[in-house]
């Protein structure tokens, strides 16, 4: 985060979508991100006064949004123009106008900086002797210990920790692009409480294909939600939630020979919805799906699938 970033101001965006959707929840002041109920979904089930359920996620510093429900069905997602355009005043819509940071009314706002680990992060595999003996090395090995992830898992990722700094007691994993450059990382903390399991850097995820460098296009390549499930499973691609991008769609289209998609237990609506998206064209044909049930996890899962 650069300073320009911690000087811009969003209270003046935050009151007009509260003036237009009512009560914010899960706001999140690092990110500028929050959540309201989604209209669409609202009006679908009847109801007047919101569903409940916050699945219209707003974010104010890339001027973008998303039903995390309704999306790839009712096209709920875009700029925050046309959100406000859609269901606030004319009046609404000209004081955003003012308001809004520098950048096109029917684009959203494109975040292309630079990343970098953070200053104080520490490789595992680099540790020194004497931090190995500290409490914080201690904590952020147990966790990764505690989730299964062996030593040949951490020098393969180049996971690392930061005990100090802003991303301070949390676990740092990394990504890079196809020409091996730092292009994101996640920072989860690895403490038992915590109010934010995650503060990762403020990057447009839409740009990003998750370690693409490590990826064999002559292989079945696996689709997953999450980084930690991506370590479990060789040659597999996170989508860092349940819904793809369209860059993600569009490289897999060019290049992928067989997909195996592998959601969570509690997204098979989702996982049905990305086959029939992807089962297409091209890779018509060449797109499996597998369904994980009970308390089953990508990191259950032992070797290649197809062996």
């Amino acid at each position: 985060m650069d300073e320009s970033d911690v000087q811009t101001d969003y209270s003046g965006i935050l009151e007009i979508i509260k003036e237009i959707f009512g009560e914010v929840r899960n706001y999140n002041d690092y990110k500028q991100q929050l959540s309201v109920d989604c209209p669409v979904c609202s009006i679908e089930k009847g109801l007047d006064g919101g569903d409940g359920k916050s699945n219209l996620e707003i974010n104010l510093r890339l001027g973008v949004y998303r039903c995390w429900s309704c999306a790839e069905t009712n096209d709920t997602h875009g700029t925050l123009y046309k959100l406000i355009k859609t269901y606030g005043s004319s009046k609404q819509l000209k004081k955003y106008k003012l308001l809004k940071p520098d950048q096109d009314t029917d684009q959203p706002l494109k975040v292309n900086k630079k990343i970098y680990l953070p200053q104080e992060f520490v490789s595992f595999k680099s540790a020194s002797n004497g931090l190995k003996m500290t409490h914080y090395y201690k904590q952020a090995i147990n966790y990764l210990r505690k989730r299964n992830i062996t030593d040949e898992m951490i020098d393969k990722f180049n996971i690392g920790f930061c005990y100090s700094g802003i991303y301070e007691n949390r676990i740092i994993i990394p990504s890079y692009d196809i020409d091996k450059n730092l292009n994101y990382f996640i920072a989860r903390s690895y403490l038992d409480k915590t109010k934010m399991k995650y503060k990762n850097p403020a990057v447009e995820k839409e740009t990003i294909i998750w370690n693409e460098y490590l990826i064999n296009w002559d292989e079945p390549v696996y689709i997953v939600e999450g980084v930690f499930d991506s370590i479990f499973l060789p040659n597999s691609i996170p989508m860092l939630g349940k819904f793809m991008t369209d860059k993600l769609f569009n490289l897999l289209y060019e290049k992928g020979k067989k997909i195996v998609i592998i959601l969570d237990p509690d997204a098979h609506d989702d996982q049905e919805k990305l086959y029939h998206k992807l089962n297409c064209g091209k890779l018509m044909g060449k797109i499996w799906v597998v369904k994980l049930t009970g308390g089953k996890d990508v990191g259950d899962l032992q070797g290649n699938i197809f062996n």
